[in-house]
């Protein structure tokens, strides 16, 4: 099998990830399927240290910090993240190596005959496609012997299939409104979904929240008896140095003061370092070897293709995975104090279920032109039924499907010193690597300037 054949199979289980509804809305979902099949496995999910990521932002790159942090200090560690952006195999890593696709087809082997057994017996129902990859990740990952493994919840938190296990850490990155169909219509209810991955006995580190996100977790760390690390108050952080090349944070924790240097550019970033940092150095409390010249080295190596991420100088072209109103706001402070001056074009393209219209209105204050378009995705929303919901926005609007020709006419609208910043969905963000790396790579026609260093995008494994 290639990832394409693999994929091909996954996909004979319900994918939600391309689906405009979701599964477990039913009052009677929960996860003991995917516990029972883990059971006919040996229960390869229980072993390792475990770190356990969930939020609305950033926890994609949170988990990557902690995952590069916990194997510069010399742990086999795992790392389990979605979705992917070029292929499958992303999703499933040990230290930096990606899963190859022969390594998928064992796996898959290995579940074959336990999913037809329990298909046979009426009181389970088929595993879906994000389950069926989440017992994957735990089988590679016991194959492979790690010492830690580091998982990214899929959607929210409770009833994701990543939470069947005991996380030595929990950690929760940013709230704010996402899903609301599926996981409550305020940031209370989407806290207390998340605060579903919290259990007995685990440290849990928080990244700044809302108050009345802030106030759930506290009430149930509280209730399970789970020590609570606040970062921007019992962990602060302060941005020393900032610019298109990365940017340098000082965190201070209870195990004093670390200077990280890292290669993600955007304004988010910074938490997101404290947050790692106070996770890692919760696991260093709980009695884990961990080294603190390791811990910063490892963190400054991350590489999180899709984030803030800069593929060409002049024109500017910046990717970013901003998808809902308030990680839309976050993009435009990071252009705003990142980029600083200059006209803007957005090449913007959502998924049919996302909140547009506050999207688009995050990044008014820029008064950049749009350019809507997207991806092959099936749940992508046509660009001309996007058009129509920003029409009181009084945006200057354009509308091309196709994103190649999106991206070039989005360039020939910005001068030389000004910015392209795709944004919406993380599968336009991973159409456009596509075409950056495609024959002919789009990188080769667009202009260069003497500070562009850099005709793609860096790749794990």
């Amino acid at each position: 099998m290639d990832y394409r054949q693999v994929e091909q199979y996954l996909n004979t289980f319900v994918n939600y990830e391309v689906l405009p509804q979701f599964g477990f809305v039913a009052a009677d979902y929960d996860l003991a399927h995917v516990e029972e099949l883990l059971r006919r496995l040996g229960s390869p999910q229980f072993g390792p240290c475990t770190v356990h990521v969930a939020g609305s932002k950033g926890k994609g790159s949170v988990a990557a910090m902690i995952a590069e942090a916990l194997s510069a200090c010399g742990l086999r560690t795992g790392l389990y993240t979605s979705p992917h952006l070029l292929h499958i195999g992303e999703r499933i890593k040990v230290d930096r190596t990606c899963i190859s696709p022969e390594e998928m087809e064992s796996a898959i082997e290995t579940m074959r005959p336990h999913l037809n057994a329990l298909l046979q017996e009426p009181r389970w129902r088929k595993l879906t496609y994000f389950e069926l990859l989440t017992v994957m990740a735990f089988l590679y990952f016991r194959g492979r012997c790690v010492d830690a493994q580091v998982l990214e919840v899929g959607l929210g938190g409770r009833l994701d299939a990543t939470n069947v296990v005991r996380p030595d850490v929990c950690v929760i990155t940013p709230l704010s409104l996402e899903h609301t169909a599926v996981l409550g219509d305020t940031v209370e209810k989407i806290a207390r979904e998340k605060a579903g991955i919290i259990k007995s006995g685990a440290t849990v580190v928080s990244a700044p929240q809302p108050e009345e996100a802030m106030r759930v977790l506290e009430e149930v760390s509280r209730s399970r008896g789970a020590a609570l690390v606040r970062v921007g108050s019992d962990v602060m952080f302060e941005v020393l140095r900032q610019s298109l090349d990365g940017q340098t944070v000082s965190v201070r924790g209870s195990f004093g003061r670390r200077v990280v240097r890292v290669p993600l550019a955007g304004t988010y970033e910074a938490e997101n370092v404290a947050t790692a940092v106070a996770a890692v150095e919760a696991l260093r409390a709980r009695g884990v070897v961990i080294d603190a010249e390791c811990m910063v080295r490892g963190i400054g190596r991350v590489d999180w293709p899709g984030r803030f991420q800069v593929l060409a100088r002049r024109p500017l072209l910046i990717l970013d995975g901003a998808h809902n109103p308030a990680s839309m706001g976050r993009l435009a402070e990071s252009i705003r104090d990142v980029v600083g001056g200059g006209e803007v074009v957005f090449v913007l393209g959502f998924s049919a279920d996302k909140d547009m219209h506050g999207s688009v209105a995050a990044l008014s204050e820029l008064g950049g032109r749009i350019v809507l378009t997207r991806s092959p995705q099936p749940r992508a929303a046509p660009p001309q039924e996007v058009a129509m919901r920003l029409v009181d926005l009084g945006a200057r609007v354009t509308c091309e499907p196709d994103v190649a020709k999106a991206l070039w006419l989005a360039r020939d609208m910005v001068k030389m010193e000004g910015t392209v910043c795709v944004a919406g969905s993380l599968y336009l963000v991973a159409e456009v690597l596509r075409l950056w790396q495609a024959q002919p790579p789009l990188s080769e026609r667009w202009p260069r300037g003497p500070q562009d260093d850099a005709s793609g995008p860096q790749q794990d494994g």
